[in-house]
């Protein structure tokens, strides 16, 4: 026999029960355990590579959740199984392992959330007219499982409607909850508005031709703005008012009851029984107001209280 072959004999038998593991750079597994027969080239020995290949090296439990794998970690499982003289490693140190996972798509998270919000309108406000829906930001790369997942949309206890919200989406793999995200979206709103068409001065009171509904987003109107014409007409400005101004309740004061030089009915009581009178108010007063009034019989003042529209009371 030559020594050559001699040789190659007896490096035969030196590595007959050897087994080369190559662990590779990268490697995408399905969530759970991770055996290093998925994250590694492994030749050699048959038994032993059966072995070595069904080893747990690791875990990445979630759907799209990264770890790393290292050689060293590797060794250490190793020595359960085989003697650390039988494996040799070859090429890369360690491996990045990553869940497999499916995406969700913004287009389809908008959707879903959309659905809930609706749910959550009131039936007699139309969407796309009083109220449109917007979320600039939606996520676009959430990872969810590829069998078995679930996906869902969970609006705030305290969602009003209207301007800024946020949902939560949470992501199931079967019935474990494995990550939540919160997402702001906003829901604009739109309402008819009371609009100034000319100018009012300080004290003035509002006709019903002095200003129009116009139709307008409120949805980060901070203002109380009149919203029916009946909760502007008959009102007095308390400042100037300019045409295109919108109607805001605290420039508003409530109608005077009784005007200065109006004809008021004038009430007294005496005993059982109450005398009605006409009078003359002596100045502007809201109903609750005391002011002077001119008996018209007599010509005296008398003292009374606004209890009502073109009403008083003496005191």
């Amino acid at each position: 026999m030559r020594i050559e072959s001699f040789i190659l004999v007896l490096c035969s038998f030196a590595f007959a029960g050897q087994t080369t593991v190559s662990l590779k750079a990268q490697a995408t597994v399905e969530p759970g355990v991770i055996r290093l027969g998925q994250i590694a080239e492994i030749k050699g020995d048959a038994e032993l590579v059966k072995k070595v290949s069904n080893l747990e090296v690791g875990k990445v439990a979630e759907p799209g959740r990264k770890t790393r794998v290292t050689e060293s970690v590797v060794k250490v499982f190793i020595k359960s199984v085989a003697d650390s003289k039988d494996v040799v490693f070859n090429g890369v140190k360690f491996s990045d392992v990553t869940a497999r996972s499916g995406l969700v798509s913004a287009d389809s998270l908008k959707s879903l959330l959309l659905k809930e919000v609706r749910l959550r309108m009131p039936a007699n406000l139309q969407e796309g007219k009083d109220w449109k829906f917007e979320a600039a930001k939606m996520p676009s790369n959430l990872a969810t499982p590829e069998r078995g997942g679930k996906i869902l949309a969970i609006l705030s206890p305290q969602f009003s409607g209207v301007g800024q919200e946020v949902a939560t989406i949470q992501i199931f793999d079967g019935n474990k909850l494995i990550s939540k995200h919160n997402v702001p979206f906003i829901v604009h709103r739109f309402e008819y508005v009371a609009e100034l068409k000319k100018g009012i001065r300080k004290g003035e009171m509002l006709g019903e031709h002095d200003f129009e509904m116009v139709w307008q987003e409120t949805t980060f109107q901070k203002r109380k703005v009149i919203k029916k014409a009946e909760e502007a007409i008959g009102r007095t400005a308390i400042r100037t008012l300019k045409s295109g101004d919108l109607l805001v309740d605290n420039s508003l004061i409530a109608p005077y009851a009784v005007k200065e030089g109006d004809v008021v009915r004038l009430f007294a009581k005496f005993g059982e029984s109450v005398v009605q009178i006409n009078a003359i108010a002596q100045k502007n007063a809201f109903k609750g107001q005391t002011i002077s009034v001119r008996n018209v019989d007599t010509g005296k003042n008398i003292s009374a209280t606004v209890s009502g529209l073109g009403e008083a009371w003496v005191n």
